[in-house]
């Protein structure tokens, strides 16, 4: 029989008048009334609905087989349902909103693998996660949602075209084209979305990274987001997979989103634009730029840092590293769909390796790449606007001098880069102030305490090795210990209970206590290396290192928790506080 086209005609009218409400109108609600036009919307909808289920009651009182027509009201009520459950959910009607979803998961489940059902299901679930996971109720979400996505791919494989609710109002005799392929594409994008929130509330990384991916890729195979947005997705990302140490997928992402920006520069300030649009495009590419210049940077470091803890690893760890070498080889052989296939992204993952570092060589290459995106971040990052985001690009620098100083074999030029790492943390320290930036203030005296403390190291080798050192290197050495001392004890200070106190500060956590205690050890340790002319100014020398070392021991005691890494220091920490009396004896022994 069909449908008359009349009635098509005013359910169309109807829809489109509620979509617009939502859509349009709704833009322009004012903050006392936020959800005018939403709740307009629902009201056209509703008559829409009564329409529809009298139509549905009719055919099946005079047509007790059913048929098509029966099939397409019950589609375009589930529609409706599906449109009017996710506007209670977004005028935080929940109840009623879940109520509808499901009448439209009811009336479509018998036919989601059909033309006229699988938009609205598939639309109906992804709504209905929400609800789920605002009661935190996230393995059902995942689960209706895994199930969705089990639908599309069996609907998709069967070849069936999908058809929208505009598909629906539009007779066949009028030759549109059909609306609901695309749509179908963006709520399975949207179905992978959900899924990769879920999995992260569930505590499933490697599940939530697939799915993100997948969204991604989606996005930008049919076209559907924006570049920015893509390319900060994809950069943010690049950092799960660096901290699983899965450098080539990292790469793979941060090249993705290197090129889009880079294709949409190109073509993203138009004639029309005025000069303040044009201003504010310019300034959010900027700035996003940026940051992905900063993920660059970070993925440099970590590879550093990963190089150099592999070269660090005992022997004994040989037989467990392959254990997990092998496991992550086999990870990235079954993961099959972390990559780009529309992209061609050669060029750019050509600049940069995704193998570990053995040699200075390789190092410096690695090295001279994040220093080359850091000075992109800072051109946009300005101490004087934004001193947070500065701070952190100062920091980078100075961990890209520490981890390049590790893979120098000249103890000489390990020295200058050390040097080098303390002075960007020292500039921080002289911009910054403590009462407003005391977290980054202390990250940096602890940096630059460390930083002295190996130029130390360094140059007490070096005079090792000779019979007699000069004046100048007995000087060198001096200067790195009490340039370490003066850091270290600022960081410490920066945690004492008054100004003249001894007790720590009540709050601390158990990181927090641990850096405290090393500090306390590396300033002991600093303590007895300086080199004295004079047997008082030693004895003043001893005395502070016996004074830090009864400090580290003391706090010891107290946090133990922290102190269970660092057994090794109490040890050596014990048997100094049983020579250092000797030591200082003998020392007056020489004053008098």
């Amino acid at each position: 029989m069909g449908i008359a086209k009349e009635t098509l005609s005013d359910y169309k009218e109807l829809y489109e008048k509620a979509n617009k409400l939502v859509e349009e109108e709704s833009r322009g609600d004012p903050p006392t009334d936020p959800f005018r036009s939403h709740y307009q919307a629902r009201d056209v909808l509703k008559d829409l609905k009564k329409q529809l289920d009298d139509q549905i009651v009719s055919i099946r009182a005079s047509e007790e087989d059913g048929g098509s027509d029966d099939m397409c009201y019950k589609s375009m009520l589930a529609f409706i349902c599906r449109d009017l459950g996710r506007i209670h959910v977004y005028t935080e009607e929940l109840s009623e909103g879940e109520s509808l979803l499901k009448r439209c998961i009811e009336l479509t489940d018998p036919v989601r693998q059909c033309a006229e059902g699988i938009i609205p299901y598939l639309g109906a679930i992804n709504e209905l996660s929400l609800v789920f996971a605002t009661r935190q109720e996230y393995r059902k979400a995942a689960d209706m949602l895994i199930k969705a996505e089990k639908n599309y791919e069996e609907f998709k494989a069967s070849g069936i075209v999908a058809l929208a609710i505009t598909d629906l109002f539009s007779p066949p005799d009028e030759g549109e084209t059909a609306s609901g392929p695309a749509e179908l594409e963006k709520l399975y994008t949207l179905c992978c979305f959900y899924l990769a929130q879920m999995y992260g509330h569930l505590g499933e990384p490697e599940k939530s990274a697939s799915s993100c991916h997948r969204t991604l890729r989606r996005q930008l195979q049919y076209k559907s987001c924006d570049a920015i947005d893509f390319a900060l997705n994809t950069a943010t990302l690049s950092q799960f997979y660096i901290g699983e140490e899965r450098f080539k997928e990292a790469r793979h992402h941060l090249a993705a989103a290197t090129l889009v920006m880079a294709e949409y520069e190109i073509s993203m300030l138009t004639p029309e634009m005025s000069e303040q649009q044009r201003q504010d495009t310019t300034e959010t590419f900027k700035h996003r730029y940026a940051d992905v210049a900063r993920c660059w940077a970070k993925y440099g470091l970590y590879l550093l840092q990963t190089s150099k803890s592999r070269l660090l690893k005992d022997d004994d760890d040989d037989e467990e590293t392959q254990k997990l070498d092998k496991a992550a080889q086999h990870l990235r052989l079954t993961e099959d769909d972390f990559r780009f296939p529309d992209l061609d992204l050669t060029a750019c993952e050509s600049r940069i390796s995704c193998d570990y570092c053995l040699t200075f060589d390789d190092a410096k290459l690695v090295f001279h790449f994040v220093n080359e995106w850091l000075d992109i971040a800072k051109d946009y990052y300005k101490a004087e606007t934004e001193a947070t985001e500065y701070s952190k690009i100062m920091q980078d620098y100075a961990k890209a001098y520490e981890h390049i100083a590790f893979f120098e074999e000249n103890p000489e030029n390990q020295a200058k880069m050390q040097k080098r790492r303390a002075k960007y943390l020292e500039d921080l320290i002289d911009l910054l102030d403590p009462i407003f930036y005391m977290k980054i203030c202390r990250e940096c005296w602890y940096g630059a305490g460390t930083a002295y403390a190996a130029v130390l190291d360094v140059r007490l080798d070096i005079i090792r090795e000779k019979p007699t050192p000069s004046p100048d290197e007995i000087k060198k050495v001096n200067q790195s210990c009490m340039k370490a001392i003066k850091h270290f004890e600022s960081y410490v200070k920066s945690y004492l209970a008054a100004p003249n106190s001894e007790e720590w500060r009540s709050g601390m956590d158990v990181e927090e206590q641990r850096t405290m205690l090393y500090a306390h050890f590396h300033i002991g340790r600093i303590y007895y290396k300086l080199i004295s002319a004079h047997p008082l100014q030693q004895l003043e020398h001893l005395n502070s290192c016996h004074t830090y070392y009864k400090r580290f021991i003391a706090g010891c005691e107290l946090y133990k928790e922290a102190a269970v890494p660092l057994h090794g220091e109490v040890g050596v920490v014990r048997e100094m506080l049983e020579l250092l009396p000797l030591k200082m004896n003998t020392v007056k022994a020489r004053l008098s």
